[in-house]
C-alpha cells in the first residue's frame, strides 16, 4: 500500500515520529497487558519518576518528564483509578497536592523497571537492524533545536527565499 505521508518527505517528519511513537507504545501496551500490568503504557515514566522521586506535585512531574500539565493530570487519574497512586497533601503547603505511589503502585513500578530493560534490549536490536541509533539521533536533534529553535531557522530560510524570488 502506498504510504502517502512518506511520499510527502522530510517536512512531515513529525508525523512519522508520532507514528513511530505510537508503534512503540502500542507494542509495549500489548506486552504490558500480557504481563499483567495495570498501568497504562503512557504512564510508565510517571510511575518510575514517583518511584525514584517519592511523592511529587503534578507541575513538577510535567516539568521533569517534559509533558503537558493536562496530560499528567489525565495519567495521574488513570493511575489513581487503578489503585497505583494516591493524592496527598503537601506537609509544607496544604493547598498543594502530591501524587504518591501506593504499595500496589510501588510493586508495579518495580516490575516495570524489569520490563523497560527488556524493551530497551528490543529497541537496541531494532536500531541495529535499521542501521541507526534513533535514541542518540533524537538526542542530537533535540540539542540542535535547543541551540537554535526550528522557528528561527525557518524564519531565516523563508526570508532568504523571499529575497531570491
Amino acid at each position: 500500500m502506498d504510504d502517502f505521508v512518506q511520499s510527502l518527505g522530510l517536512p512531515f517528519l513529525a508525523h512519522r515520529l508520532k507514528r513511530a511513537s505510537e508503534l512503540i507504545l502500542e507494542g509495549a501496551a500489548t506486552a504490558l497487558r500480557d504481563q499483567g500490568f495495570e498501568a497504562p503504557a503512557r504512564a510508565g515514566s510517571t510511575l518510575l519518576l514517583l518511584r525514584s522521586n517519592g511523592p511529587t506535585g503534578i507541575t513538577e512531574i510535567a516539568y521533569r518528564l517534559r509533558l503537558s500539565h493536562p496530560l499528567i493530570i489525565k495519567l495521574s487519574a488513570a493511575l489513581a483509578g487503578a489503585g497505583l497512586v494516591e493524592n496527598r497533601s503537601d506537609p509544607r503547603d496544604s493547598r498543594r497536592r502530591l501524587i504518591a505511589l501506593t504499595d500496589k503502585g510501588a510493586a508495579e513500578a518495580e516490575r516495570l523497571e524489569r520490563f523497560v530493560a527488556a524493551l530497551g534490549h528490543v529497541l537496541r536490536t531494532m536500531f541495529a537492524e535499521a542501521g541507526i541509533d534513533l535514541f542518540d539521533a533524537i538526542g542530537g536533534f533535540e540539542r540542535a533545536v535547543e541551540a537554535r529553535p526550528i522557528e528561527n531557522r525557518l524564519a531565516e530560510t523563508l526570508a532568504e527565499q523571499g529575497r531570491a524570488m
